[in-house]
């Protein structure tokens, strides 16, 4: 494997970010671009603060520090696995953006190392927004006292997290290909990664409770393999745990280039079936997200998820698995825009558009969600997790179908994608704090969530219309 062709197809997907993301749609403007810094700068401020006055009250004694530092840690390895799923998801959709370097000299090793190098950024600016308060909290309170442990708790234990969740879909890639079933390998990998969680999260959920009893007892006596750095820290000492940290990274980053993957550059992206007769316009948009192999492995996902929340003994949370799939309305747009091209020839109306895109989802999603309500009045007892899962859906999709339609994620580019997540959360998040500090009242919350989301609506119909325009345009210019 060549460093010098990784390091032009990294240096491509940076020029391609920063021309056809940060200077696309809304973006474009200046004035947006500096009210969403301002607004990211006020979430991470308002975030650190919040950190600062509770760590400031709380971390009284070397105890305390290192129990939630500890537990911290067990956070940190779920978030690294949350985001690692997450951005699986987004990256078993970019066969079609790949295909650009199909004609280049590169092999395809090279080019899968380049995909997983852009993941790897991602993953750690994400754990690092993550860890940022935490770290600054406690740099300001004890300055350095604790820089060995901030260290091998977050950075060492998050780094190897990571890598070995990337040697486990290497694996996993490899046994697909052997066994001829590379059409499977998302669904199997994301399978794998969904059980991984949650066997972490109930082992996270007992070292909680037996690090809050040696507090409590003033003893030293859990053991889990989520603290095997913090103990070899522990007994060795810190250059000891770095240098074994560095050999594990050097062997797992090894297997990563070693291990042969084929999991990009997928042929096949719709299944020729669920044909129907008659077929209204809002039944070819449900088809035409519900045909695709990337909707298909993620329902077949939220269903296997359910299961090894049962086997959990999680039954309460199947309906949450849900959610999944409402991230699928991201790409509403891109699956239904050959019917939209073809509406273009005749009455169009935006509005009416946006309906479709949005009811579609939606139907998709609660057809899906039958068996797992039904299963859920055997196995759910309590009402509010019936609720709960159909209320973040709902608004979910609405969220989801704005990001696709800011940021149409053409050829599935997974850099418009991830942008228009940041771009769309960014501004919710800041709001919601907003409104938790403001303290105005049930009512009046609900009043400004719902005229947010009326905005919200608004400014999907207003894209598509300008969307139109631009297609408009471009066929103007084709032609002439």
């Amino acid at each position: 494997m060549r460093l010098y062709p990784i390091k032009h197809l990294v240096h491509l997907y940076s020029t391609f970010f920063m021309r056809k993301v940060l200077n696309f749609g809304i973006l474009k403007n200046p004035l947006i671009r500096i009210l969403l810094l301002v607004a990211f700068l006020i979430l991470m401020t308002v975030i650190a603060v919040s950190v600062f006055i509770f760590f400031s009250e709380a971390l009284q004694t070397e105890e305390i520090v290192l129990f939630l530092l500890n537990t911290y840690s067990s956070t940190i390895i779920l978030w690294t696995i949350v985001v690692t799923i997450f951005l699986k998801v987004i990256f078993s959709k970019v066969d079609g953006f790949l295909r650009m370097t199909i004609n280049f000299p590169i092999s395809s090793k090279e080019r899968n190392f380049s995909v997983f190098l852009y993941e790897t950024l991602i993953s750690f600016v994400v754990i690092f927004l993550l860890s940022f308060s935490v770290v600054l909290s406690m740099v300001l309170i004890h300055q350095f006292a604790f820089i060995d442990v901030l260290m091998v708790n977050l950075l060492y234990v998050s780094t190897f997290a990571y890598l070995s969740l990337q040697v486990i879909s290497k694996l996993v890639s490899f046994a697909c290909t052997f066994f001829k079933i590379e059409k499977l390998f998302h669904i199997i990998n994301l399978s794998i990664l969904v059980f991984i969680f949650a066997v972490f999260l109930r082992k996270a959920q007992t070292l909680v409770q037996e690090l809050a009893n040696d507090l409590i007892q003033e003893t030293n006596t859990t053991e889990s393999i989520l603290l095997f750095f913090q103990q070899f820290h522990e007994n060795y000492g810190f250059w000891l745990t770095t240098l074994l940290y560095v050999g594990l990274v050097v062997i797992l980053t090894g297997l990563i280039i070693v291990i042969p993957d084929q999991s990009h550059m997928s042929n096949s992206k719709h299944l020729l079936a669920f044909q129907a007769k008659n077929v209204s316009v809002m039944k070819a948009y449900v088809l035409s997200t519900f045909r695709n192999m990337n909707t298909l492995n993620t329902i077949a996902l939220v269903y296997l998820a359910a299961i090894i929340l049962i086997l959990f003994n999680l039954s309460e949370y199947i309906l949450y698995t849900m959610i999944l799939l409402s991230f699928n309305g991201i790409y509403s747009f891109i699956h239904s825009q050959n019917l939209r091209q073809m509406m273009y020839k005749f009455d169009y109306v935006a509005w009416k558009d946006y309906l479709y895109l949005l009811v579609s989802q939606l139907i998709i999603i609660y057809l899906v969600s039958i068996p797992l309500l039904l299963s859920g009045f055997i196995m759910i007892t309590t009402v509010i997790h019936f609720i709960i899962p159909y209320v973040v859906v709902t608004f979910g999709v609405l969220i989801f179908v704005l990001a696709g339609i800011l940021f149409p994620p053409y050829n599935d580019n997974p850099f418009s994608v991830i942008t228009s997540i940041a771009v769309v959360m960014i501004p919710i998040l800041v709001i919601g704090i907003s409104l938790t500090f403001m303290n105005l009242g049930l009512w009046m919350n609900i009043a400004i969530l719902i005229f947010f989301y009326l905005v919200m609506i608004l400014f999907s119909i207003q894209g598509l219309i300008n969307l139109r325009r631009s297609f408009r345009n471009e066929k103007f210019v084709d032609i002439h």
